[in-house]
């Protein structure tokens, strides 16, 4: 959270509150009344038209909801509206079929995250939707156990269980994915749980994915 100035100095500063997300090139704001800008590298698309390099940030138009989240692939903004109308749409590249493949709606969703290629949807009972970029086990399947959070690196994924347990798969050949992982640096099995030590009876609070590399929090 935080605040957005527009950019033109005459005008007064807007003291909303906002989400920031970023992927490799391109950087992606949503305000609380729901419009969407971005800057950057937006020359597929990503950061709506015309396409090409933003310098300073601009209002992605054309989004044909309120947004309540956007998160960014490499070469794309994922966007999502609230979780009760279900509304989302994909800006840029169709990659690894990032577009095509994309449900119709994502109805009562609680969180989205999305990797280079790949975009994940988590709803409210605990189970996950993905779709997009797979050669590297980035899609996790249809066995996964309820989740409450996720989190999306560049080619890998973070999950934490409703029971506290941490599951992880993609690719894993930086021991992003935990210590167990194919000779090829894939997550072995599609989807390894992660063991963390704590004497000190301490929860996963937080976790976050980044370019091969996770991070998680503990705390009381």
């Amino acid at each position: 959270m935080g605040s957005f100035n527009s950019g033109n100095a005459r005008r007064r500063c807007l003291h909303i509150r906002l989400r920031v997300k970023g992927c490799m090139d391109h950087t992606v704001v949503v305000l609380s009344n729901g419009e969407v800008y971005g800057w950057g590298n937006g020359r597929k698309g990503q950061l709506g038209k015309p396409a090409g390099v933003v310098w300073s940030p601009r209002k992605v138009e054309n989004i044909p909801f309120k947004a309540f989240r956007a998160v960014c692939g490499r070469e794309f903004t994922y966007v999502v509206g609230s979780p009760d109308a279900g509304h989302h749409v994909i800006l840029g590249f169709e990659k690894w079929n990032v577009i095509s493949n994309a449900p119709p709606r994502v109805e009562n969703w609680k969180d989205v995250s999305a990797s280079w290629g790949s975009i994940f949807v988590l709803s409210h009972d605990g189970s996950l939707t993905s779709w997009g970029r797979d050669d590297h086990g980035q899609l996790p399947g249809t066995s996964l156990p309820k989740l409450s959070m996720i989190a999306a690196g560049s080619e890998h994924c973070l999950a934490l269980t409703v029971e506290g347990k941490i599951l992880a798969w993609g690719w894993g050949e930086h021991g992003n994915c935990g210590s167990l992982k194919e000779q090829e640096g894939n997550a072995e099995d599609r989807v390894n749980e992660m063991e963390i030590e704590s004497d000190q009876g301490l929860q996963v609070k937080l976790i976050e994915a980044g370019c091969a590399t996770s991070w998680i929090m503990m705390g009381p």
